[in-house]
């Protein structure tokens, strides 16, 4: 049985987490070439990883299964005041969640979203968000079998 660490992710983690974004960011670039980069230096560097890392709103989980790196979620905090068009909320909106490829079916990306619950749960949000493209089927399933229902559709015309 494998066994799954999570823990928060620091400025010592960057570069892996700029290598672990590589496998999901490959998904994107194989089905929409013309709007996601190829993975490699420039679509999730170390330095953006840090950046993400040091601000304050940022939940940044890092999943190590046997040891080795096997995945991470990238969260975010969001409050919005109240407008005249919507009531004042809190969210976590789930930016980035991504696990290799041979840790995928194993529970990594489960452990992953209950950190990143967990953590809100902590602060008194129970609202949580994510996108996922309509190609990604397997992102769908995932987040469905995580209690995530449809709420809004994108569409565009290019």
């Amino acid at each position: 049985m494998t066994k799954i660490r999570i823990r928060r992710a620091t400025a010592r983690d960057a570069a892996v987490l700029s290598m672990l974004n590589a496998d999901v960011q490959a998904i994107h670039a194989a089905a929409l070439p013309w709007w996601f980069k190829p993975p490699g230096p420039e679509s999730f560097p170390p330095a953006a990883a840090s950046a993400l890392i040091a601000k304050p709103e940022s939940l940044i989980f890092l999943a190590e299964a046997d040891s080795d790196a096997a995945g991470y979620a990238y969260a975010e905090v969001i409050r919005q005041a109240e407008t005249p068009f919507r009531h004042a909320y809190e969210m976590v909106y789930l930016h980035h969640i991504s696990v290799r490829p041979a840790r995928r079916r194993q529970g990594v990306g489960s452990a992953l979203i209950e950190a990143v619950r967990s953590a809100a749960a902590e602060i008194g949000i129970t609202l949580m968000g994510a996108d996922i493209w309509s190609f990604n089927d397997a992102a769908r399933a995932f987040f469905r079998r995580h209690g995530f229902t449809s709420f809004n559709e994108r569409l565009w015309n290019r």
